[in-house]
């Protein structure tokens, strides 16, 4: 008789799968939608209330996506400092609002070899457009490229929580960044406001 703590890959998979709808559901759910439609088609959102998510809330949901994107295609988030950079949202003719909305650009890297950054963006493009994103920006290494700058780039937005994803190569070889970009924010009011200064974390 096998040990309780065997088992079946059969199992195994079924664990892992509905390991990853969790990861899903909880990553849409954390950041939530910034936009509802009422049926109508001309209807925009764009006075819909911001999401309200405090800067440490927001960064948490960034690490989280990326080291889901980072496991779905295949690689790891090496140890480089984070990029971290709250800044305060500007309204199309410069406006500033005073209850501290804000934006937040977070970027990490891994180390990817040359050859395998165009496998790495088919899966994060697959994952993402399974996942609902619509992919704005998709360029792979020209084939024999193998000597020249890498140029893989790849960007997709979240209609409705209008998120955004970008995985592109970075300067030098074997190396891609992973980035997100919110959508403008709001904390809650009981919260400072995020510093609008970039960042780097060890």
């Amino acid at each position: 008789m096998e040990p309780m703590t065997t088992s079946s890959p059969r199992v195994r998979t079924t664990v892992t799968r509905l390991s990853r709808l969790t990861v899903i559901a909880l990553l849409t759910a954390t950041l939530g939608a910034c936009m509802s439609s009422p049926g109508n088609g001309k209807y925009d959102g764009k006075d819909d209330p911001l999401p309200v998510k405090s800067n440490q809330e927001s960064l948490d949901w960034a690490r989280q996506m990326t080291g889901h994107v980072a496991q779905t295609a295949g690689t790891r988030v090496n140890d480089e400092p984070e990029i971290i950079n709250f800044t305060p949202c500007v309204g199309k003719k410069g406006e500033h609002a005073t209850d501290g909305r804000y934006t937040l650009f977070y970027s990490v890297h891994a180390d990817v070899p040359d050859e395998q950054q165009n496998d790495v963006l088919r899966k994060v493009r697959d994952l993402l457009t399974g996942e609902g994103l619509t992919v704005t920006e998709y360029r792979e290494n020209p084939a024999g490229n193998s000597s020249a700058q890498p140029i893989a780039a790849f960007s997709a937005r979240h209609p409705d929580s209008r998120y955004v994803v970008d995985v592109d190569s970075t300067e030098g070889h074997n190396r891609m960044s992973l980035a997100v970009r919110t959508p403008c924010l709001i904390p809650p009011s009981d919260s400072p406001s995020p510093s609008p200064s970039a960042t780097s974390t060890p």
